[in-house]
């Protein structure tokens, strides 16, 4: 893991109707046409992400490009999660880009981590949300929720949970939080609805986009709403992707489904999902920054 450093930001308050003193996080201290957002995963939040630091020092560093990169919280950061959903993540975000347009950004790409993946598929849809448009996107460490939670809470006692939550939906108690004593988290201190709990969990949820099992037709209309040129970055020893999926020939099936994924697209040597290893990390920022170069040509 990259050793722990002092490092300094910019901090931009900006307008936000779902965030109270919103702001926005700047890395690097070089003026900048550009703006690369990160958005992390489930309790993520502003800097809990050490690799993007690794990405941003990449990208002041390259010769010929001109991007800052931002962090940001919104609703769902840190403990947030459980009582949001994709669309107030888009807001949020939208927000944040309507503001960086404000500045002057001229170019606006969208990073997400995790389940931030989640949140720049959901962003691509633009007919759905009227959200502020962008440039691009890069997604890493895009594992579905629901495939990877009972590696780490236990088949049985996920499906428990599901099965609770979906009643709760049924029975109109669906912004309720699951009582603690009825969740596979006992160790977590965070509360969930039983919408958010069925979301990432549960078959068909809204956070359900990267499950392997997913039918054919679902996959080509998630995919193929994406226009914009995105990069596609998972990790390739990712801890959260079940052994019995290749995420090789997954990934090729999502490519299949979109015209607009980049050529460099493909599995971060080495990496865990949090990509720790430095050697990752340099993959990586190379990675973004041949990625960001291509938008230019």
């Amino acid at each position: 893991m990259a050793e722990s450093k002092p490092f300094s930001v910019t901090v931009h308050p900006y307008p936000s109707k779902g965030v109270r003193h919103a702001c926005v996080y700047e890395l690097g201290s070089s003026p900048s046409r550009n703006a690369l957002v990160f958005i992390g995963g489930l309790g993520d939040g502003p800097h809990t992400v050490p690799y993007i630091r690794t990405v941003a020092s990449k990208i002041e560093a390259a010769e010929g490009l001109s991007y800052s990169v931002f962090e940001m919280r919104i609703r769902s950061s840190f403990s947030g999660f459980g009582w949001n959903c994709l669309a107030n993540d888009v807001e949020d975000i939208s927000a944040a880009v309507k503001y960086l347009r404000g500045i002057g950004k001229e170019k606006i790409v969208l990073m997400g981590h995790s389940t931030g993946s989640q949140d720049c598929i959901e962003y691509t849809n633009y007919e759905k949300h009227h959200n502020e448009p962008v440039d691009g996107f890069i997604l890493q460490g895009s594992v579905s929720d629901r495939e990877a939670l009972p590696i780490e809470k236990g088949k049985e006692a996920m499906e428990k949970a599901v099965a609770l939550a979906t009643e709760m939906i049924k029975s109109g108690r669906g912004d309720d939080a699951i009582p603690k004593s009825q969740l596979p988290f006992e160790a977590d201190p965070w509360p969930i609805t039983a919408y958010r709990f069925h979301s990432l969990a549960g078959d068909g949820g809204d956070d359900d986009y990267f499950s392997s099992d997913l039918p054919d037709e679902k996959v080509a209309a998630t995919w193929g709403r994406v226009k914009q040129p995105i990069l596609v970055v998972p990790s390739a020893g990712d801890q959260y992707v079940p052994k019995t999926v290749d995420f090789e020939k997954l990934l090729a099936k999502w490519k299949s489904f979109c015209p607009a994924m980049s050529d460099l697209s493909g599995l971060i040597p080495g990496a865990s999902h949090t990509v720790d290893l430095a050697s990752s990390q340099e993959w990586l920022g190379d990675r973004v920054v041949s990625f960001l170069k291509s938008l230019d040509k």
